[in-house]
């Protein structure tokens, strides 16, 4: 049980994380995975894998870049609201233990999808309006 609500916390965590920046959370959990920190769902064992770490490494290091050219991260923020929507679902589907299915994948779409859109929304509202 304890184990439990902790993968849920951790997927929450992580789903809100992912609104901020999308590739960074994956990375880490990639590197938890690939270095035997955190337990992965048996279908998403494939996040620890080092073609994973290093495709998600470069996708971190090239949305940090962006981050600070404001065109460039104006723009990717037009698509990085749906993508942190799928990515937040996807952590929390990866991280959560011990519930069936149903239930994973209904506090996967709603906590993780939905917390992770309205964290980067928030974000990408407020740095279009510092940004004019």
């Amino acid at each position: 049980m304890t184990e439990t609500l902790l993968s849920i916390f951790l997927g929450i965590g992580l789903s809100a994380s992912v609104g901020f920046r999308v590739f960074l959370p994956l990375f880490a959990l990639s590197l938890a995975a690939y270095f035997n920190l955190w337990e992965l769902n048996e279908s998403w064992l494939w996040i620890g894998s080092t073609t994973a770490v290093v495709t998600l490494g470069i996708a971190t290091v090239v949305e940090i870049v962006a981050y600070y050219i404001p065109v460039i991260d104006n723009a990717l923020d037009t698509i990085a609201i749906p993508l942190a929507t799928i990515a937040g679902t996807a952590v929390m589907v990866s991280t959560v233990a011990d519930l069936s299915p149903v239930i994973t994948w209904a506090l996967a779409i709603i906590a993780g999808g939905g917390t992770a859109a309205v964290v980067k929304s928030s974000a990408s509202t407020a740095r279009l309006g510092s940004t004019v």
